[in-house]
């Protein structure tokens, strides 16, 4: 019975022991307070859409961090801040044991840019197919779409999406128009030719044709003779000359 008394208070003694120190704890925690930021932008292909400057000057137009109370600080609130900037992908908030307040951050990846018109402004699309303000800051090297809205641009979009691993045609695409109905033009960087394709439909088998037809021609050294290259009709390349 003794024992059990005496088991009974020592378990009464740690809880309340524990319950104190966590008390201390919540306690000591509400007087941090944070003494810097630290902003990581991860690199994209030598692409600089996001800079830790302009994620500093997002964050500092609510809050400084600096002297800021670390239980006051809603985490999520200053993802949301980052989010403002057009070309943030995926934002991650954390404090760190040192009172540093940490942020990284991904940024979207532009593939294409499309121009709509001398009266609109371009805009970029992004790997996931959608629209991107461009920056004032940076300017990435991808081809240029042709087309009335990023709805009519998809044909173009899809292609670019398959080729754009390639390094080969990645760097062989400069332009894409798109016309009605859905096909579209390819102006690439190499000869003066257009080259006409319905879709994308059996497309690695279009773009051998077209391999082995530029080597042809760049073998008899008659390339720019050609104006036009239409890869629309099942196994033949159809090419017309200038006259």
């Amino acid at each position: 019975m003794i024992r059990r008394i005496a088991l009974i208070t020592t378990t009464i003694l740690l809880l309340s022991g524990t319950a104190a120190l966590v008390g201390f704890a919540q306690l000591e925690e509400q007087n941090i307070r944070y003494k810097a930021l630290d902003v990581d932008v991860q690199e994209i292909d030598g692409m600089f859409f996001v800079d830790a400057s302009g994620v500093r000057d997002a964050i500092f137009k609510h809050d400084s961090i600096r002297g800021s109370f670390c239980a006051d600080l809603k985490l999520t609130e200053v993802a949301d801040w980052v989010r403002t900037i057009p070309a943030v992908n995926e934002v991650e908030v954390y404090p760190g044991l040192d009172r540093i307040l940490h942020i990284r951050i991904s940024q979207r990846k532009p593939i294409a840019r499309l121009h709509t018109g001398a009266d609109f402004a371009d805009i970029y699309i992004d790997s996931e197919g959608k629209p991107l303000e461009l920056s004032p800051y940076f300017t990435a090297r991808v081809p240029v779409i042709h087309a009335s809205n990023v709805e009519h641009a998809q044909p173009a979009v899809d292609f670019i999406q398959a080729i754009r691993h390639d390094p080969f045609w990645a760097a062989f695409c400069d332009q894409i128009a798109v016309k009605q109905g859905g096909t579209f033009e390819i102006i690439s960087r190499i000869g003066n030719a257009r080259i006409a394709l319905d879709n994308t439909e059996e497309l690695q088998r279009k773009l051998d044709k077209l391999f082995t037809f530029y080597h042809e021609q760049i073998r008899r050294g008659n390339l720019n003779d050609y104006k036009r290259i239409d890869l629309s009709f099942q196994d033949q390349v159809v090419a017309q000359r200038y006259y």
